[in-house]
């Protein structure tokens, strides 16, 4: 009986990137001209979206829930990153 094996390393793990939509692109163009100004980025959201804007490091981002139904929020953020 003849079995057919290759031993040999798994291929090496490629980092996961994602370009972001026209529209974010646009978001982080402008954040980025008024750096350290907040602005009102997404409204009636819902709070997972919050999670994405928070885990930049060149953004300081909240999610406001007043006034909103729930897991719905608004987004804003500003730009905290080095200057262009």
């Amino acid at each position: 009986m003849s079995i057919d094996i290759e031993f040999k390393n798994p291929p090496a793990r490629e980092k996961w990137t994602r370009e972001v939509s026209p529209e974010t692109a646009a978001i982080l163009a402008t954040l980025k001209a008024h750096p350290g100004e907040w602005a009102l980025i997404k409204k009636d959201v819902n709070v997972s979206v919050s999670t994405w804007w928070k885990k930049r490091p060149d953004l300081e981002a909240k999610a406001s829930t007043i006034g909103k139904p729930k897991s719905k929020c608004d987004v804003y953020a500003r730009y905290v990153g080095k200057a262009a």
